[in-house]
């Protein structure tokens, strides 16, 4: 009677973990999901303070991160008014609450300046929002 007491306590014990660490898993990319999209709306907003006249940001849904520094690499897709569309490499950070943009690679085709219109961003989980 002992072994099939101790056989359903493993059992019940197992399940109880396996449930567990599927919902903190879960809750883990969730966690990923929203770190991201802050970190892409405080570059939206860099991004508005930075260049004249954007029109549309629009974050990828491919990222790096860089482990060493902190940073996490991202290409967005800029489109003014007067026409220009193109793309950067942008280093995001929580931590980097600057008002302008600092790191990035490319965008020497856009007007240096503060976009002072809402502008539409769409981020790297889909969802769209104006700034």
């Amino acid at each position: 009677m002992k072994k099939k007491t101790w056989f359903i306590g493993l059992i019940l014990l197992i399940l109880i973990g396996g449930v567990g660490f599927m919902w903190f898993k879960q809750n883990e990319a969730e966690r990923k999901e929203q770190e991201m999209v802050r970190m892409e709306t405080i570059t939206a907003k860099q991004i508005k303070n930075t260049f004249a006249n954007v029109t549309k940001v629009e974050f990828s849904e491919e990222y790096g991160e860089n482990t060493l520094t902190g940073y996490t690499e991202v290409m967005v897709k800029l489109s003014t008014s007067y026409g220009v569309n193109s793309e950067i490499g942008v280093s995001m950070s929580l931590n980097n609450k600057s008002k302008t943009l600092r790191s990035y690679d490319g965008g020497s085709e856009f007007e240096i300046g503060t976009t002072e219109n809402k502008i539409k961003v769409t981020f790297s989980n889909g969802t769209e929002v104006s700034l």
